[in-house]
């Protein structure tokens, strides 16, 4: 009886060290997705000449962030991750790409109206305005690709839900910000953390803060 209740607990935990494995493996894909924007990132400096390029090299951004959380969300049923972001990104790849560039464009521009206000002193209402438009908007993009991830449905559809719950939800909501905040911080701190788990860690926990919401949803009558 002992040895089956340790069989048990072996098990159990071992489900632990299968999300490790997984974290690594979507972390790992993530990054290579990302390659371009980190070339761009060894190679140019944000200016004006070089916006636009930082907007292009920035797109795989979105499918990855979406192939990311799919394959998270259904590493437990479908035993593993790397199938499954690859299927992700075949069925609904092409279509975040397409609408990807819209805040990509959007945090960029706030990413360099802070590189400029950051060296003008007198700009200091203006800096504090672009961190808080841009916690809002990064807040909601990825609060948009969870929805997509939890309902398959159309962008716009998912977007119009997203600021419905940011308001009906707010507290899971905007604790998604924090949790990428502390991540960034420790990519800081510990650079070598975004080779091993960094990304793939953050998308999980938002994932796992935002289920109760999903609950809400889906528990709700008229969705019964």
């Amino acid at each position: 009886m002992h040895q089956q209740d340790f069989m048990y607990k072996l098990y159990h935990y071992s489900s632990y060290l299968n999300y490790i494995l997984w974290i690594f493996e979507v972390n790992a894909l993530m990054l290579v997705l990302n390659v371009p924007l980190i070339l761009a990132a060894i190679g140019f400096r944000l200016s004006v000449s070089t916006f636009l390029l930082y907007v292009v090299c920035t797109l795989p951004a979105g499918p990855a962030l979406y192939a990311g959380f799919d394959a998270l969300a259904n590493a437990s049923t479908n035993n593993g991750v790397v199938k499954s972001f690859f299927r992700a990104l075949r069925n609904r790849g092409l279509t975040i790409l397409k609408w990807s560039a819209i805040p990509i464009s959007v945090i960029w521009l706030m990413l360099f109206n802070l590189s400029v206000t950051s060296k003008l002193g007198n700009m200091q209402l203006l800096w504090w305005l672009n961190v808080v438009l841009l916690a809002v908007v990064t807040a909601f993009v990825v609060n948009v690709v969870i929805v997509l991830v939890s309902w398959h449905q159309p962008v716009k559809a998912a977007a119009v839900l997203t600021l419905k719950l940011s308001i009906v939800k707010s507290f899971r909501y905007y604790m998604n910000l924090i949790i990428i905040v502390g991540t960034f911080i420790l990519l800081k701190l510990f650079p070598v953390y975004i080779v091993l788990f960094g990304p793939a860690l953050a998308l999980l926990l938002c994932k796992v803060n935002f289920q109760p919401v999903v609950d809400y949803v889906n528990n709700r009558p008229e969705n019964k």
